[in-house]
């Protein structure tokens, strides 16, 4: 059994869910919420440490991970089609693409990605990054009291993790749309694969100031005001049951929420239009989503279907006692989930990568590689006896064997046997000579083969030449550093080929094109990667084929 803590740190409140996992199964148990104080000349930074040392300390929280998760506007992201699907070619790609899109140097972010699956015959890849030194900020934050976490995610993409629970049509598209105090999350999933996140610097604290502007009033004042009257109108309802004042407040709340509206809009809009694919519903949470008649407002303005969130629509194990919290939540709650074992479907985020990369006590480690160095130290002993034994042994079966090569070498070259009745010369000086002698004989016998078949029949090597100059397209980019042809029956032969490209897709491209020519079969990649030191731009590879003459008994057959 497992105890995790998500941790959410927003801008209005600290929220920390409880969730007690085992290998099959899970509950949320608890929620915990501390509001941060809005003071005046006092930075979020000095206030937010204090609040979460008294939401842990207050409740007496442990757990055996913590779980947070870092704030969208602060987060890069891309998601990238690829032409294959091996995750280690994505891997070493990942970074070539981003670059030209980062105007920062790529040293300075830290990057992380996921493969979100397959459309329209390409791989879709997610690449999250952010500037190390808003990570590092972020961490020295939580350090301050004591809290290091495991895995920081992004706080919009952790949605992701609450789709295996949410209780949808098969291939359903469907929005989660989280309207918080300075942000708006959007987690847009298509047939349980995320399709697109996106954080938008709008929320509920905007309209506060909207109204503080609008009313004349403090700050104070007017979110006093915006929780009392907790309305907005929409096509059926224009505050009827409001009094003068009521209507007023509800009347400029509702002025100030089409900002918001506008947003998700442009966000609804680029989705449709990159996708194509329309959304059947949008589910609705946060803080702001407690405003009465706002899921009826978004769905006249959007002309969708909006839905608060409910977790009677969801499978979530939760304490029946929370239900009453359920629109403020699902950020912690989707964080939390995140170290859940049985859910299959989630974000695979952790920005804890490099040098920000989680450390176990250094203490327990230390006293496993001293026990270890003494196992290592017996064990090197144990071998170095075994190898003095073994080198006398060898040495002696070394010695048998250069005697019996050369008895072989002198039988078969007897004319030889003079030169090298001399002591001095020593064995490698025979053994290069008796290669050498061999080779020649070898040499001699393969171009008398040659020159017969080049007499005889058309030539392989340059066949394959020609094929492959044909079917090659011609903007793909080859360089051919090693042509291997070997013959091995009249109209057969094996081809290996080293070539180096521009990038995986036009590597596909040329190994595609090989399948189509009329003398090569059975083409086959056996080694593809970056060249050391071109920094993933150039990608060499190995490919192996059968020839066989379209006119030998071989391609009958």
């Amino acid at each position: 059994m497992q105890k995790v803590i998500g941790l959410d740190i927003g801008s209005y409140s600290i929220k920390a869910i409880e969730i007690v996992n085992t290998f099959k199964s899970y509950e949320v148990v608890n929620f915990y919420e501390t509001v941060i104080p809005n003071l005046d000349g006092v930075p979020l930074d000095a206030i937010v440490p204090i609040c979460m040392e008294q939401l842990f300390q207050e409740h007496n929280l442990t757990a055996d991970r913590i779980i947070t998760a870092m704030p969208g506007q602060f987060i890069s992201s891309r998601v990238i089609p690829f032409a294959f699907s091996d995750p280690r070619k994505i891997q070493q790609s990942i970074a070539v693409e981003l670059e030209e899109y980062v105007p920062f140097n790529m040293e300075d972010m830290v990057v992380d990605h996921q493969i979100l699956g397959h459309s329209k015959g390409q791989t879709m890849a997610l690449a999250v990054m952010t500037r190390k030194a808003f990570l590092r900020n972020f961490l020295d934050l939580l350090s301050r009291v004591n809290i290091d976490p495991k895995l920081v995610d992004v706080d919009s993409l952790a949605f992701y993790n609450l789709c295996p629970t949410i209780l949808a049509q098969e291939n359903e598209c469907y929005a989660l749309v989280d309207v918080g105090n300075e942000k708006t999350s959007v987690c847009i999933i298509k047939g349980g694969v995320l399709r697109m996140f996106r954080s938008i610097n709008l929320g509920g604290r905007y309209i506060t100031d909207f109204l503080a502007r609008d009313l004349e009033c403090s700050f104070h004042e007017a979110q006093r005001a915006k929780h009392e009257v907790s309305s907005v109108f929409h096509t059926n309802y224009r505050g009827e049951d409001l009094t003068e004042r009521g209507k007023r407040i509800a009347e400029r709340t509702t002025l100030a929420a089409h900002a918001i509206v506008k947003e998700l809009g442009r966000t609804f809009y680029a989705y449709k239009t990159w996708d194509k694919e329309p959304i059947n519903r949008v589910i609705l949470t946060g803080g702001t989503s407690k405003l009465q008649n706002f899921e009826k407002f978004l769905s006249d303005q959007l002309e969708l279907n909006f839905e608060k969130f409910d977790l009677t629509k969801t499978n979530i194990s939760i304490n029946p006692a929370l239900e009453a919290k359920q629109e403020i939540l699902p950020q912690s709650l989707a964080i939390g989930l995140r170290a859940v074992t049985n859910l299959k479907k989630h974000s695979q985020i952790n920005l804890r990568r490099g040098e920000f990369a989680y450390v176990q006590n250094y203490e327990f480690i230390m006293k496993g590689v001293a026990q270890a160095f003494k196992v290592i130290s017996l064990v090197l002993v144990l071998l170095m006896v075994t190898y003095v034994v073994k080198y006398y042994f060898y040495n002696q079966q070394i010695e048998k064997v250069k005697d019996q090569y050369t008895q072989e070498f002198l039988t078969s070259f007897p004319e030889l046997k003079k030169k090298y009745s001399d002591k001095s010369i020593t064995f490698k000086k025979l053994r290069s000579d008796a290669e050498g002698k061999l080779k020649a004989g070898i040499r001699d016998k393969r171009s008398a083969v040659a020159e017969f078949m080049l007499a005889n029949s058309e030539s392989g090597p340059m066949r394959v030449m020609k094929e492959i100059s044909e079917v090659v397209p011609k903007n793909t980019k080859i360089d051919v550093t090693e042509f291997d042809f070997r013959t091995t029956q009249p109209g057969v032969g094996k081809l290996t080929m080293r070539a180096e490209t521009d990038n995986f897709a036009s590597q596909s491209a040329i190994i595609e094109a090989l399948g189509k020519t009329k003398s090569l079969r059975k083409v086959e990649e056996k080694s593809s990667g970056a060249k050391p030191g071109s920094d993933g731009k150039v990608i060499e590879f190995t490919i192996q084929a059968e020839y066989v003459h379209p006119n030998s008994e071989a391609a009958q057959l």
